[in-house]
């Protein structure tokens, strides 16, 4: 296997081990973690509510997480970071499957389950910026690149369809099966792909120079090792560009999690059947993958930013269709939400993002900068936008106030994408 295939496949495996376990958790919140992991006692929202604040805890690590292996992988190479951002993700994904239960050991669940989740999201927040560069390093310039980091980001759509999958067809099984091991058998397997993952990137070979020079440069090429903490550099040098990435990540980050989160605490909350939602998801999730390098061969043609704002624009039109279409409780209407939020709204900005980003930071601080830029929108939307969509609906009583906050997020994004106009159009 040549090194272009072999860098998107490694990056491919890690962004799929990655938002399986992800997807997993997602699909798992509402209906799994909130009734076995929390108090009995308490009502239904109260513990829907704390499973998505331990959903959201998460991403309060990822911006640590973008440092740390930031800081790795622009002085060690790129590729000695992922190996652990790959190998601890996988690692917790696996021990999630093992906890017991508050019926098995009270408190000590949720404290357990918390524990996971930040470590989890500590892992995750070096993963998708080195992965992503990994493979724009090793691609060649032109179509092909986009084509190839668009590909990365579908390796993220389709752990997500796993996960969400998996967790579907574990609901096959009797509800007592279900609850006390079926649950569990989505996260135990997720130990091959680990492993897969982990030995393709020792494979890869890295020289001395860790940072991407250029598009099209080998992996990890670059003009030397970043000197001191690439952190401290890129708030001296390049603060604008890192507010303008977290700004980029709001809509498409807080957009995907009220549609995968509170799509589904929502469906719930309206008595449609959680097999459905988790087929109208997964529907939504393969739409997702398979129009992301759809979108990403356009660039050349439109240009990533009128790519990115496309997506934008129809994550607003659709924000108040969505919520109206799982209201209805039928099969299409169901298919159809997910299908169309995710496939015309998420994935043409998910497509894109990686360019947008890396194209706002230099060669030495690179691989720091567009994590703590991805990872900071997420903290800031990804892992908020699920309690604070929980909290507007039960406060207003109605999902309009949800619609109208995914308007806030893709008005915000919005203006970023015209604030770093200039390098987003190199």
């Amino acid at each position: 296997m040549d090194t272009q295939r072999k860098s998107l496949f490694s990056a491919m495996i890690g962004n799929m081990v990655e938002w399986y376990d992800f997807a997993l958790y997602t699909a798992a919140t509402p209906l799994v973690f909130a009734p076995l992991f929390f108090p009995p006692g308490q009502s239904s929202f109260a513990n829907q509510f704390a499973a998505i604040v331990v959903f959201a805890s998460g991403h309060v690590m990822r911006p640590a997480g973008g440092v740390l292996f930031g800081h790795m992988g622009d002085c060690r190479g790129h590729l000695n970071a992922l190996r652990w951002t790959l190998l601890l993700i996988g690692t917790v994904t696996v021990l999630i499957g093992l906890l017991p239960t508050y019926a098995q050991a009270g408190v000590l669940a949720p404290v357990c389950l918390l524990v996971m989740r930040l470590v989890q999201g500590l892992a995750a927040g070096g993963e998708w910026a080195g992965s992503v560069l990994v493979i724009g390093g090793a691609a060649p310039d032109g179509r092909a690149r986009h084509v190839m980091m668009a590909l990365s980001q579908s390796g993220v759509a389709l752990g997500m369809v796993l996960g969400t999958a998996a967790l579907w067809l574990a609901q096959s099984l009797p509800a007592t099966a279900f609850t006390s091991w079926g649950w569990r058998v989505p996260f135990l397997i997720t130990l091959p792909a680990v492993i897969m993952g982990v030995w393709l990137r020792a494979g890869l070979a890295v020289p001395n120079a860790t940072t991407m020079a250029a598009p099209g440069a080998a992996p990890g090429a670059g003009p030397g090792r970043a000197a001191g903490f690439p952190f401290w550099r890129l708030v001296r040098t390049s603060p604008g560009p890192v507010l303008c990435g977290i700004g980029l990540r709001l809509a498409e980050n807080g957009g995907v999690y009220l549609i995968t989160v509170f799509g589904l605490v929502y469906g719930r909350e309206q008595g449609v059947p959680d097999r459905l939602l988790l087929a109208g998801l997964t529907a939504g999730l393969i739409a997702d993958g398979c129009a992301m390098p759809l979108f990403a061969r356009l660039v050349a043609r439109w240009g990533a930013a009128r790519i990115y704002l496309g997506g934008l624009v129809a994550l607003a039109v659709l924000s108040v269709p969505f919520f109206a279409l799982i209201r209805s409780g039928t099969g299409w209407g169901v298919v159809a939400a997910f299908v169309l939020a995710l496939g015309l709204g998420h994935a043409p900005t998910i497509a894109v993002e990686p360019l947008l980003l890396e194209r706002l930071f230099p060669p030495t601080v690179r691989y720091t900068g567009v994590a703590v830029a991805h990872e900071g929108g997420a903290v800031l939307a990804g892992g908020v936008s699920p309690v604070v969509a929980a909290a507007l609906y039960h406060l207003a009583g109605n999902v309009n106030a949800v619609a109208f906050y995914l308007v806030g997020l893709v008005a915000c994004s919005g203006l970023a994408l015209l604030a770093c106009r200039a390098p987003l159009q190199e």
